[in-house]
C-alpha cells in the first residue's frame, strides 16, 4: 500500500504548538488536506489529532465525509465514533485498509505516530505545506528518534501567495 504522510508545517518543521494549538497554520492546508483524503478515499491519524479535530466542530468533520477513518491507538479501551476504525499499531491501520481494497491511504500525523510509519519503513512519500512562520517550541512533524528517510523531490507548488508545498517520494 502506497502510505502518503501530509502536514502542514513551520518553516523550521512545527505542526503545532506544545498545547496542540494550530492557529499558526492557515485554512488553506485543511483544503488540501481534505482533496488529498477524497483522492486516497481514507485517512490515518493519532489517537492525538483524533481528539484535536474532533474540538474544531462537525463543519471540519463533514468535509471528510465519505472517507474511511482510522485511528490509530494502542489503547484497547479507546472509543471511537462511528464512522472511525481503531487500529493498534501503523501496520494494522494499513492491513485494515488493504482488507477493504484500499491501494493508497493519507497519513495525517501527529509527530509520534509519524515517527512510527517512518521507522516501520511505511511511509512511500512525503507532501508538506510549509507556512511562512518560525515557532519557538511545539510538536515537531516527527519526534526525535533513531530513524532515517532518504527522498527525492517529486515537484513543488505555490498553495497561496504564502503557502509553498513540497512533495517528496521516499526512496
Amino acid at each position: 500500500m502506497k502510505v502518503t504522510l501530509f502536514m502542514a508545517i513551520s518553516l523550521n518543521g512545527i505542526v503545532a504548538r506544545e498545547n496542540n494549538e494550530e492557529d499558526f497554520l492557515s485554512h488553506d492546508n485543511w483544503k488540501t488536506f481534505v482533496e488529498l483524503a477524497h483522492k486516497t478515499g481514507c485517512i490515518i491519524w493519532g489517537r492525538k489529532t483524533h481528539e484535536v479535530v474532533r474540538t474544531w466542530g462537525e463543519e471540519y468533520l463533514k468535509d471528510i465525509v465519505g472517507a474511511t477513518k482510522v485511528v490509530v491507538s494502542a489503547n484497547n479501551n479507546f472509543e471511537l465514533e462511528d464512522g472511525y476504525i481503531r487500529a493498534a499499531s501503523p501496520k494494522d491501520a494499513v492491513k485494515k485498509l488493504e482488507n477493504l481494497g484500499f491501494k493508497e491511504a493519507l497519513l495525517a500525523g501527529g509527530s509520534g505516530l509519524n515517527t512510527s510509519f517512518a521507522k516501520e519503513r511505511l511511509i512511500a512519500e512525503i507532501i508538506l505545506n510549509i507556512e511562512p512562520v518560525l515557532i519557538g517550541r511545539g510538536v515537531p512533524l516527527f519526534s526525535p528518534q533513531e530513524f532515517d528517510l532518504k527522498l527525492t523531490l517529486i515537484e513543488t507548488e505555490k498553495i497561496t501567495a504564502d503557502i509553498f508545498q513540497v512533495h517528496y517520494k521516499v526512496l
